[in-house]
C-alpha cells in the first residue's frame, strides 16, 4: 500500500562529501512541500555517526574514514559499498506526525518488499546492542536471515521527518529506486537536481554546520 500520494524521487546524479549529503538532506526538509525519495554517493569511504554518539569513545574502533556527525540518530554507519537514501517529509505534510514506531515499521516494510529477496523486518529475537549499525539490528530494521541489510536513523520535529538510511550486504538492479519509489507513492516526479534556493540553503548549512568541527565533536554550529 503506498504511504504518499505524491512522492520527488530525487536521484542525485554526483557524488558528494558526508557534509554535503546531510546538508541537502536537511535542505530539502526545510523547502521541500511533497515528500521526498534522495537517493546519493559519496565521494570517498565516509563514516556516519548518530546525533547522539560521542564520537570520542567511538574514535579508536573507527577506520581512518572522514567522520560525520548525521542530524538522525541511530548508529555508526561505514558508508563505502551500501546504497544510501534519505525518506523526507516536511512538516506541512500530515505524514510527518506519524508516530516514531510506526513511520520507522512502514518505511522499512515498503523497503524489504521492493528487495524480493526474502527480506523481513527484525523482530525481538533478532535485536542486538551495540554502537555500530550492521552488527546490531534494532526493532524493525531489515534482515535477511539473520543478516541486517537496511537500517536507518531518523528526526523528527518542527521541520517534519528525515529518514536516513543505508542498505548493505546485497546488490540492488538498476531499476530499484524508481521501483520502491513507485510502491511509495501513488505519483512520482523524478528530479536530478534541487532547486536555485535548496542549493544555496545546502551550502550555507554545509558551511555553518556539518562541516565544522565543532559539528563533529559537539554538536555546535554558526546557524542563527
Amino acid at each position: 500500500m503506498a504511504l504518499f500520494d505524491q512522492l520527488i524521487l530525487h536521484l542525485d546524479a554526483a557524488p558528494h562529501d558526508g557534509a554535503w549529503n546531510m546538508a541537502a538532506d536537511q535542505a530539502w526538509l526545510e523547502l521541500g512541500d511533497v515528500p521526498v525519495l534522495r537517493v546519493y554517493r559519496w565521494t570517498e569511504p565516509t563514516v556516519t555517526i548518530g546525533y547522539a554518539q560521542n564520537l570520542s569513545k567511538l574514535a579508536d574502533a573507527l577506520p581512518g574514514w572522514p567522520v560525520m556527525r548525521r542530524w538522525t540518530g541511530g548508529g555508526v554507519v561505514l558508508h563505502d559499498n551500501d546504497f544510501t537514501y534519505s525518506v523526507i517529509v516536511p512538516a506541512c505534510h500530515p505524514w510527518s506526525q506519524t508516530n516514531p514506531l510506526d513511520s520507522y515499521r512502514l518505511i522499512h516494510a515498503s523497503l524489504a518488499s521492493a528487495l524480493d529477496d526474502g527480506s523481513r523486518l527484525a523482530g525481538p529475537e533478532d535485536l542486538i546492542e551495540a554502537p555500530f549499525c550492521f552488527v546490531a539490528p534494532a526493532m524493525h530494521d531489515v534482515v535477511r536471515g539473520k543478516v541486517k541489510v537496511a537500517g536507518a536513523g531518523q528526526r523528527r520535529g518542527k521541520l517534519g521527518l528525515l529518514h536516513q538510511g543505508s542498505v548493505q550486504q546485497v546488490m540492488l538492479e538498476d531499476d530499484f529506486w524508481s521501483r520502491w519509489a513507485s510502491a511509495l507513492a501513488k505519483d512520482v516526479v523524478i528530479t536530478m537536481e534541487m532547486t536555485t534556493s535548496m542549493l544555496q540553503r545546502a551550502e550555507e548549512l554545509r558551511a555553518k554546520r556539518y562541516a565544522l568541527t565543532m559539528w563533529l565533536n559537539d554538536r555546535e554550529d554558526e546557524l542563527k
